[in-house]
C-alpha cells in the first residue's frame, strides 16, 4: 500500500516536508489530507495493521480529469510557472492565446472543449495542489514569473500619490551589475524600469554604467512607452554613480519629468540578499558575470521575451489598504490579480484605437513560443558563462 511506502519518509521529514508528502499522496490517491494524516499516524503508532491491497480505502474519483491535469501542468510551464492565485487569473487569456496559435488544439494530445472548461473552473488552491509534485521536482530550475523592484522612496510615493494615485507613468528604475562572483569593473549592466501603478516593465542591458548610456536607454524606454501609450511623469533611479544621476537629471529636466535619485552599491548586486531588489534580473538572467557584447546581445533578446510575457500574460496584485486583524496586528489588503495590460486599460487613458493596437499585439504573442525563446536565450547565456569560465 502507498501508505507503507511513504511511512519512513514521513516519520523522518521536517514539518514543511511532511506537508509536501501529504500533498503528493493526496494527488496520487484522491484521498483527503486528513485521511492520509490519520492513516500515517495510525500505522506509525501501531494502532492499525499495515493495509493490504484488499483493505485499501476506495479511491475517490478526482474532480478533474487526467487530461485536464496534464494540460494544467503544460499551461503552467508555458505561463512561467506561476502560482495558483495568478495562474487562475491568467487562465482565460493564456488559453485563448495558446489555442489561437495552435499550441493547444481541440482533439489533439488530450485537449478538448471539456478540458478547457475544467481549466477555467479550477480554483487557485486546486492548481497549487495538483502542481505540487511538478513544482517540487523543478524547484531548483523554475523560472519565477513574479517580480519586484526596489522599494520606492517616501518622496517618490508622495509625488505619485494623491491625485496621481492610479495614474500610469511613475517608473521605478534600477540598474543591476552582472559582476558574478568578481568585483572587477567592466561588466554588463541591466536597467529595469517598472511602472508603480500598472506594473508595466521595461528591461534592457547596457555595455556598462556610463552616464550617457543610461540616459540614452531611458530615452529608448520613453520611445517605447510612447507607443503604449502613456506619458512618463516621474522616474526614480537607483544607481551608484553620481555622474549617472546628473546625466539622468538633465535628461528628465529637459522633458519636464520629475526625477528622484537613489544611491546604491552595485557591489552588492551579486549577493543573495540583493536579489529581493533585483528579482526579475536575477531570476531570468541568473547571477553570473557577463562582460562581452555577445552576452549583452543575448540578454536583450531574453528581455524582449520576458517583458512580453510579464506585461501581457502575468497578473500582479497591488496593495490597497492597511487594516487590523482580530489580534490588532496590521494586515495589508491586496486587490485581485490583473495583468499590466488590464491595469493600463482600466486606467482609462487610452483611446479605443490605441487599446485595440495593444490587444492586437498581445494576440500576436504565443505564450508557448515566449517560454521556448526564454529558455533558448537562457541556455545561450549559460554556454557563454561556461566558455568564459
Amino acid at each position: 500500500m502507498i501508505i507503507n511506502d511513504y511511512l519512513d519518509r514521513y516519520r523522518s521529514a521536517r514539518k514543511q516536508d511532511k506537508g509536501w508528502i501529504l500533498d503528493e499522496i493526496v494527488v496520487m490517491t484522491g484521498w483527503s489530507r486528513d485521511h492520509v494524516r490519520r492513516l500515517l499516524g495510525q500505522v506509525a503508532r501501531g494502532r492499525k495493521p499495515l493495509l493490504g491491497e484488499a483493505d485499501q480505502p476506495r479511491r475517490r474519483e478526482g474532480k478533474y480529469s487526467d487530461e485536464a491535469r496534464a494540460a494544467l501542468e503544460q499551461v503552467w510551464d508555458w505561463s512561467g510557472r506561476q502560482s495558483g492565485k495568478y495562474l487562475a487569473a491568467a487562465m482565460p487569456v493564456l488559453l485563448d492565446a495558446l489555442e489561437r496559435h495552435g499550441s493547444l488544439t481541440d482533439g489533439e494530445d488530450g485537449y478538448s472543449r471539456g478540458v478547457r472548461e475544467e481549466l477555467l473552473s479550477v480554483s487557485p488552491a486546486s492548481i497549487d495542489r495538483y502542481l505540487q509534485c511538478a513544482r517540487t521536482c523543478d524547484f531548483a530550475t523554475r523560472n519565477v514569473s513574479t517580480r519586484r523592484s526596489h522599494a520606492p522612496s517616501a518622496e517618490f510615493l508622495d509625488f505619485a500619490g494623491g491625485e496621481n494615485e492610479n495614474e500610469p507613468g511613475f517608473f521605478m528604475a534600477d540598474t543591476v551589475a552582472h559582476t558574478g562572483s568578481a568585483l572587477s569593473e567592466g561588466s554588463v549592466f541591466t536597467l529595469n524600469a517598472t511602472c508603480l501603478h500598472t506594473g508595466w516593465v521595461f528591461t534592457r542591458s547596457l555595455a556598462d554604467n556610463a552616464p550617457d548610456l543610461v540616459a540614452d536607454t531611458l530615452q529608448w524606454s520613453l520611445d517605447e512607452i510612447t507607443g503604449i501609450p502613456f506619458w512618463v511623469n516621474a522616474v526614480e533611479l537607483s544607481n551608484a554613480c553620481e555622474r549617472v544621476h546628473e546625466a539622468v537629471a538633465s535628461w528628465a529636466q529637459a522633458l519636464d519629468i520629475h526625477y528622484s535619485p537613489v544611491q546604491k552599491d552595485h557591489r552588492r548586486d551579486r549577493l543573495p540578499e540583493a536579489s529581493k531588489h533585483q528579482h526579475l534580473v536575477h531570476e531570468y538572467g541568473f547571477v553570473n558575470r557577463y562582460d562581452t557584447e555577445e552576452a549583452r546581445w543575448a540578454l536583450n533578446h531574453l528581455w524582449r521575451a520576458v517583458n512580453d510575457r510579464l506585461n501581457f500574460f502575468t497578473p500582479i496584485r497591488k496593495p490597497v489598504v492597511w487594516v487590523k486583524d482580530s489580534n490588532g496586528h496590521r494586515k495589508r489588503i491586496y486587490d485581485d490579480p490583473a495583468t499590466p495590460l488590464h491595469r493600463l486599460s482600466a486606467a482609462g487613458i487610452m483611446s479605443p484605437v490605441q487599446e485595440a493596437e495593444l490587444i492586437t499585439y498581445r494576440n500576436s504573442l504565443n505564450p508557448a513560443k515566449l517560454a521556448a525563446d526564454i529558455r533558448r536565450w537562457q541556455n545561450e547565456l549559460s554556454e557563454i558563462t561556461e566558455l568564459a569560465g
